[in-house]
């Protein structure tokens, strides 16, 4: 295989057009498709909670951002594949290769543009998506289904109301409904706290909290009537959900910072390490799926592959390729897994199938 220090320009620019052009036809065709499918999921909500006007369009605008974070790894393999099915089908790749062009002098300004890619996802997820996504949260949760927010979640903690005094947690596990590093303060009625319970961890048991390692001060002389109470949590996970931030919902700093203060009081940090590498996972996602897409088409015997075969092969590459994602951070949040190696161990495997399909075709 020899590869020139200088490319064509030419070639550089009829090859990047080539991809361009069904890849942002697959950004748009799928992010239409999982718009249209959740909408039909929430169709019922979105009846009865009166979202089908104005609120309902500005939720499923500012969706867009995460939507398109998300699909852009499979657009760019859907995008290879089919742009390079478009140039074997004309003959243009036999055509490259009869003037001496290899398979790298065409993948490298795809590559390029894979690269510039992986950064704008990268981007996308740090800046718009965060923002974005916290405010489609609030306008469908509490705009739109008229819930009203009993707490916020500032300075790394969970802050509720309830009755006769306030409470604090340091994180909240929603796949276990477990509250870690509670304090619940009691008022009296000159709003002094009277009493202070704390509490190592709290589960809720699908009708109750059941808490571990309670501890009680009173700091009041007299306690008041309503301070009597025993320690007990009046929210439910439903009130949690709307205070606890999804990963999407985080930057990476805001992760980094987060993780680093539920260490700092000896809590584990858990499936936020995972959450924390997968937003460096899956931008680089978009850099592995063009080379594989690219490795499929390009053969030093072309592959013919018709459009539909080469949509069709994208769509079960993209299928697989998020079920590895799903079955790796899954066990990496439930700490089977090291979280490093949950959130990019798809990646490796993918790229070491682009590698050795691409040595292959290189053999023959």
């Amino acid at each position: 295989m020899k590869f020139r220090s200088h490319l064509s320009p030419t070639v550089d620019r009829f090859v990047a057009v080539n991809f361009l052009g069904p890849f942002a036809v697959c950004v748009t065709g799928f992010t239409a498709a999982y718009l249209l499918g959740d909408i039909f999921d929430r169709f019922d909500d979105l009846l009865h909670y009166g979202g089908l006007g104005i609120l309902g369009l500005e939720y499923f605008l500012l969706k867009l951002p995460l939507i398109v974070s998300q699909l852009l790894p499979v657009a760019c393999l859907a995008g290879a594949l089919l742009g390079f099915a478009l140039l074997n089908r004309t003959g243009e790749v036999l055509a490259c290769q009869q003037l001496g062009i290899s398979r790298l002098e065409m993948a490298a300004p795809v590559l390029f543009l894979a690269v510039a890619i992986s950064v704008f996802n990268f981007a996308l997820s740090e800046t718009v998506v965060p923002l974005a996504t916290r405010q489609a949260k609030y306008l469908y949760r509490v705009k739109m289904k008229k819930r009203e927010i009993q707490g916020v979640f500032a300075n790394r903690h969970l802050w509720l109301r309830v009755r006769g005094g306030f409470m604090s947690a340091d994180s909240y596990d929603r796949a276990t409904e477990t509250l870690s590093g509670i304090a619940l303060y009691r008022v009296d009625n000159n709003y002094d706290v009277g009493e202070i319970y704390r509490a190592t961890t709290a589960k809720w048991n699908g009708h109750d909290w059941i808490a571990d390692g309670v501890t009680h001060l009173q700091t009041a002389a007299v306690p008041n009537e309503a301070n009597s109470e025993p320690f007990r949590i009046e929210v439910t996970p439903a009130d949690l959900g709307l205070l606890r931030l999804d990963p999407e919902e985080f930057s990476v700093w805001e992760l980094n910072r987060y993780i680093r203060g539920l260490k700092r009081k000896g809590l584990d940090p858990g499936g936020y390490v995972v959450d924390r590498d997968l937003k460096y996972a899956m931008p680089i996602s978009c850099l592995i799926m063009v080379a594989l897409g690219m490795t499929l088409s390009l053969d030093p015997l072309p592959r013919n592959l018709s459009l539909g075969r080469s949509f069709g092969l994208a769509i079960l590459i993209g299928f697989g390729y998020w079920l590895a994602f799903g079955l790796t951070s899954s066990l990496g949040h439930s700490g089977i897994l090291p979280a490093w190696f949950a959130a990019w161990s798809p990646n490796a495997l993918f790229a070491m199938m682009a590698g050795g399909i691409f040595l292959f075709g290189e053999e023959r």
